[in-house]
C-alpha cells in the first residue's frame, strides 16, 4: 500500500482522533481513505452534473440536433476519406 504525507491542522487531527476513538474507524488510515474515497465520489457527480446541466441547457437554445440512424456511420465514413486523403498528399 502506498504512503501519502498529508499535513493537517492540530485541531483536524484532534477531529480525526476524536472519530477514531468513538470506534467509527479502526485507525486513521482508514479514516482517511474513506473520506479522500468520498470526495472524489462527490467531484465526480459535481462534475457529471454540470455536464449533463450544460448538455440540457444546449438543448433548450436550440443549440443541438438529434441524431438519425446512420449519422454516426457517415461521420466514420467522411474521417475516414479525410485521413486518406492526408495519406495520399503526403
Amino acid at each position: 500500500m502506498a504512503t501519502l504525507t498529508v499535513e493537517i491542522t492540530d485541531e483536524l487531527k484532534k477531529r480525526l482522533d476524536r472519530e477514531v476513538a468513538a470506534g467509527h474507524f479502526k485507525d486513521n488510515s482508514a479514516l482517511v481513505q474513506t473520506l479522500l474515497e468520498a470526495a472524489i465520489r462527490i467531484k465526480w457527480k459535481e462534475e457529471v452534473d454540470k455536464k449533463i446541466d450544460e448538455a440540457l441547457d444546449e438543448v433548450e437554445r436550440g443549440e443541438v440536433l438529434p441524431w438519425n440512424m446512420g449519422d454516426c456511420a457517415s461521420m466514420g465514413r467522411e474521417y475516414l476519406e479525410q485521413r486518406r486523403n492526408r495519406k495520399a498528399s503526403s
